[in-house]
């Protein structure tokens, strides 16, 4: 599980990080990035829509990313907030987490 300090909670924030320039988009997975001086240890959230399926399948795409995003957090720079949005009904969207923040981290570092 994520820890609750590497959460991105507020509403402001996933608005604010949603329109960062930083963007990157694997097969099923868009990656959106903006650097928080503020921070000491990068912030994830998660938006799945109901395109992905029902209530059942958005929450177990959910658990699935954020369980590879806690297996991925060191490759994110440290003052980082990170949105990370499913657009596509797959099997296995957890699998793109480790491509995803390697191409964002290499456009964060620009």
């Amino acid at each position: 599980m994520l820890a609750a300090i590497n959460r991105l909670t507020s509403r402001e924030d996933f608005a604010r990080v949603t329109r960062s320039p930083i963007r990157s988009t694997t097969h099923t997975l868009v990656g959106y990035l903006t650097n928080e001086p503020t921070l000491t240890t990068p912030k994830i959230g998660f938006v799945v829509s109901r395109a992905i399926g029902g209530s059942v399948t958005r929450h177990r795409v959910t658990r699935q990313l954020r369980h590879a995003s806690k297996n991925a957090l060191h490759i994110l720079p440290q003052s980082s907030m990170v949105v990370v949005r499913a657009t596509k009904r797959e099997q296995d969207p957890h699998n793109e987490i480790p491509e995803l923040f390697t191409s964002l981290n290499k456009k964060a570092s620009r």
